[in-house]
């Protein structure tokens, strides 16, 4: 009579798999609990550029309000269009909306604008020259041309 192989295990039809180093199953340790069996990333590393680029501008920033400050604070004084146009009108004699100034009077020595006035429908051109500056005083002239 021949000899038969036993039959393999029932619902198992591959023959099972051989034990790995130090008798663990399938050659590998057991999974870490929480990582899923995997190492954890490692971690990314953040640009530094942003947080510098920032710094920088933030210092840009302070620099700027700070020159404007100083400037505010011993800067020139200035005196505005409307204030200039209400000078004229009071020393001619006629209505502030008939005297128009282009701009500003800034308070240095020598600095003009020149104006226009209309007055019976005749228009005249005014000089305004800073003749002073005391403070936050400005002094000027007011000559027709």
């Amino acid at each position: 009579m021949s000899q038969q192989a036993p039959p393999p295990p029932a619902g198992y039809p591959y023959p099972p798999m051989p034990q790995g180093p130090a008798g663990l199953p399938y050659g590998g340790p057991p999974p870490v609990p929480g990582y899923g069996g995997y190492p954890p990333p490692p971690p990314v590393r953040k640009s530094k550029a942003p947080k510098i680029i920032g710094i920088v501008v933030g210092a840009f920033v302070a620099v700027v309000v700070g020159l404007f400050v100083l400037v505010m604070a011993f800067g020139n004084p200035v005196v505005t269009a409307d204030q200039v146009e209400q000078q004229i009108a009071q020393q001619y004699g006629v209505a502030p909306s008939q005297v128009s100034c282009p701009s500003s009077l800034e308070g240095e020595v020598g600095a003009t604008i020149t104006c226009t006035g209309t007055d019976a429908g005749q228009t005249s051109t005014l000089l305004v020259q800073v003749t002073g500056v005391e403070g936050d005083t400005v002094n000027f002239s007011i000559t027709p041309q």
